[in-house]
């Protein structure tokens, strides 16, 4: 039965399967619905919203596991997740508790008994209408030249004002300023990877029958600086229609996606899912590692997680269903070493409803971050390896103090190697001592001056880059050095790339700026000389620093270049 048969079917049928003026807790998890009357309910006239302009100055999405503060949890008089969760937070970072005031010495005297660290709870006083703190909390910004945390509000696709607003009380709690983009959305179907990706069911389209998919397109390039929305079709064939009920980023090129036993109707739309995101191209330019978990009657897919920093929380599922928990954790430690993986078993976990739905992280408004575009797979033989990152804070609170290339040969012992400023906040290091046949393995290193350390992958040693030279023959000389670079450097209306040594491959030019967003792409059919005779219109680019890639099946180069 197709998805809007089922809607009508359950709106038409709602006043006799829904005979109590509430839902069972089972159809309330189900439907993330308060009470029946929510499915008569034909528009949303209950909730105000205001639409702004867009930020300037570009923007970027953060994604959930970048460097977090806190997560946002609801209490409607009780929560909708165990105080074991609450308490295994609380020991790393702050957990903001949206509650009406008169709530909080009942609450206090809970957590204290469950042993909760008091000293990372902070209330924020506010009513709400449900615990789906996923599906209505702010979706968090980096805006403008100087890196400001922002936030972007949107009508919430369910009749309830109080949770409506929450993007808007929370703004003012933060002092973060709000960006009301006029899409018709929720949470718990939206996922990026913090780099100009985001993916969604297409039940986007369904509660936004008056805009275009060009016209979707263009609010969330406008506001959250995506620059590729995949808009997918929901394997799991349920009413809720939301991503993270079967899949999940888990890094910039690592997404997780759920599978159904082979006697199940919707076993080869899984496995078509599955096949999708491991024939799709990330933000890094190589194909998405696509990791499994499984999806058990009566428990939820093991998708339903939150990434924490260097912790994940997974939604463990009770009774039968629990006999799958070893194996979701199994494959969650395969695809994120390094990371610690934590179950939270509660016996109110559901197929469309688990710890995801009702938690959303906060970034650390002073994320030290390091945007790097890292070698992978097989790599062309170099005489010189280039290592560059970007590497500043969130609005631009501190100092760099040193950022280093952290890497090692085939197996050896971790190398520690200076990147030096090139001017901004690009650092830079070359490395000439790679041969044809070494695998390398590496990660990048930045200190602040609070000190605060990142790396590049966020784990760091544990999970680091990895690519392979291929091997080759005859290397003698500067002419098997393979590159491209830019001229003139700094440019001004026209750019040339210069090649040297490239494999006849094809290739898709993309130029970033500094946030990692794509402002243009070039198809090129074939690698020649000829490239620096075709001159690149960058007139309508802004001043500042952007990076070149040349990405085809098998290699990538990258070079900068300044526009004046």
């Amino acid at each position: 039965m197709k998805k809007s048969a089922i809607l009508l079917f359950l709106i038409l049928s709602s006043s006799i399967i829904f005979s109590q003026e509430l839902l069972t807790p089972e159809l309330q998890s189900k439907y993330h619905m308060i009470s029946s009357d929510e499915l008569n309910i034909k528009g949303y006239n209950s909730k105000s919203f205001v639409q702004t302009p867009p930020p300037t100055g570009g923007v970027r999405n953060i994604a959930e596991f970048e460097r977090n503060q806190g997560v946002i949890v609801s209490h409607i008089g009780y929560f909708g997740i165990p105080l074991t969760l609450i308490s295994e937070l609380s020991e790393d970072v702050l957990v903001y508790i949206v509650c009406e005031s008169g709530d909080q010495s009942s609450i206090n005297s809970s957590l204290n008994s469950a042993g909760v660290n008091m000293g990372n709870i902070i209330y924020v006083n506010e009513t709400l209408d449900s615990y789906w703190a996923r599906d209505y909390s702010p979706w968090f910004i980096e805006y403008g030249t100087n890196n400001e945390v922002g936030i972007v509000n949107f009508p919430y696709n369910r009749p309830r004002p109080n949770d409506n607003d929450l993007p808007i009380t929370l703004g003012d709690y933060f002092d973060l300023e709000v960006f009301g983009m006029n899409l018709e959305h929720t949470g718990g179907n939206y996922m990026t990877d913090g780099m100009g990706i985001a993916a969604s069911c297409d039940l986007v389209y369904d509660e936004n029958p008056g805009l275009s998919p060009a016209q979707v397109a263009s609010l969330v390039e406008n506001y959250l600086g995506i620059t590729e929305y995949k808009l997918v079709q929901d394997p799991l064939d349920d009413y809720i229609e939301h991503i993270d009920c079967w899949g999940k980023f888990l890094d910039v090129d690592k997404m997780l996606v759920a599978r159904v036993p082979s006697s199940d109707y919707r076993y080869a739309d899984f496995e078509a899912m599955a096949d999708y995101w491991a024939n799709q191209t990330s933000s890094y330019g190589n194909k998405y590692n696509v990791y499994r978990t499984d999806w058990v009657v009566n428990g939820n897919a093991y998708t339903n997680s939150l990434i924490m920093n260097n912790k994940v929380f997974v939604a463990f599922n009770t009774g039968s269903a629990g006999n799958y928990n070893a194996a979701a954790a199994a494959a969650y430690e395969e695809a994120m070493p390094g990371y610690e993986i934590i179950g939270i078993s509660y016996n109110s976990w559901a197929s469309t409803d688990a710890l995801h739905c009702r938690t959303h992280e906060v970034p650390d408004f002073e994320t030290l971050r390091i945007l790097h575009y890292p070698y992978f797979d097989t790599v062309t033989y170099q005489t010189q390896f280039v290592f560059e990152a970007d590497v500043y804070s969130f609005n631009n609170s501190n100092n760099i103090n040193s950022v280093k290339l952290i890497y090692k040969v085939n197996e050896g012992s971790f190398i520690e190697t200076n990147m030096a400023n090139a001017g901004g906040n690009l650092y830079n290091v070359t490395i000439d001592s790679f041969n044809p046949g070494d695998k390398i393995e590496y990660y990048i290193q930045a200190i602040d001056d609070r000190p605060k350390t990142e790396t590049h992958p966020f784990i760091g040693s544990a999970d680091p880059h990895v690519f392979v030279i291929e091997e080759v023959s005859g290397i003698s000389n500067h002419k098997s050095y393979s590159y491209i670079k830019a001229f003139p450097n700094p440019a001004n209306d026209v750019l040339y790339l210069i090649t040297n040594n490239l494999p006849e491959e094809n290739y898709s030019i993309e130029i970033l700026d500094q946030q990692g967003r794509i402002v243009k792409n070039i198809h090129l059919t074939s690698v020649t000389t000829e490239w620096e005779l075709q001159g690149i219109n960058i007139s309508d680019l802004k001043s500042g620093l952007y990076y070149t890639k040349a990405v085809s099946e098998k290699s990538i180069f990258t070079t900068k270049f300044i526009k004046l």
